[in-house]
């Protein structure tokens, strides 16, 4: 099933990224504190830098890949409702891609100005806030998606519940970054989601009674 493959795929990059966050890039994450060292690393590691970023644009694709290939499976394509989930959660992935966009191209630029304590700010502030209206989206958008799924799909809701509350995780970012916790606790959530997906089928899977 395309879902399942979509599903280790996301699994696999979302690892990747946390991992590479916590362990290799995360001296250019800290925004919050003193900013002298977290500018020093990015420009001596400008590649790492990227390499990050480009990590989170897979799991960007790959969340938005599992929840369209699940509605294209199970919920009927012409409600308006499973059209609004969809577009919701490319007007969401936009923004949080044009996020890490700006942290990408913005801010290495940005560190080598001589008024860069002024424009850091305003680079960090603008990415944030992309990332923050995406991620609010994003997460209304999965956590309605996996409502649909439990209604019209055969996947167990115990597991579809996974889903849902990684979406009520993401939901309030806006007033939470640049803190990471509760992104931190709501991959935990879409990593075990997709982990489920992507294993083999077993028939309790595909049983409605199992439910």
């Amino acid at each position: 099933m395309q879902s399942n493959i979509v599903s280790r795929l996301s699994a696999a990059t979302l690892t990747a990224a946390v991992l590479y966050s916590l362990f290799v890039m995360r001296p250019g994450l800290r925004i919050v504190g003193v900013s002298f060292p977290r500018q020093a690393w990015i420009l001596e590691h400008p590649f790492l830098w990227s390499l990050g970023l480009w990590l989170w644009l897979a799991v960007i694709v790959g969340w938005v890949g599992v929840l369209i290939s699940l509605l294209g499976a199970y919920a009927p394509l012409h409600r308006i409702s499973t059209m609004l989930q969809c577009t919701l959660l490319l007007i969401a992935a936009a923004l949080a891609i044009a996020g890490l966009a700006v942290w990408m191209t913005a801010l290495p630029a940005t560190l080598r100005l001589p008024s860069v304590n002024e424009l850091l700010t305003l680079v960090d502030g603008l990415a944030l806030g992309l990332l923050g209206v995406g991620a609010l989206l994003g997460g209304v958008a999965t956590s309605w998606a996996a409502l649909a799924l439990m209604r019209f799909s055969p996947l167990q809701k115990r597991w579809v519940t996974m889903a849902a509350l990684a979406g009520a995780l993401m939901a309030p970012s806006p007033f939470l970054l640049p803190f990471p916790w509760h992104l931190l606790a709501a991959a935990i959530c879409w990593w075990a989601w997709t982990l489920h997906l992507g294993a083999p089928r077993r028939r309790s899977d595909a049983d409605p009674a199992a439910r």
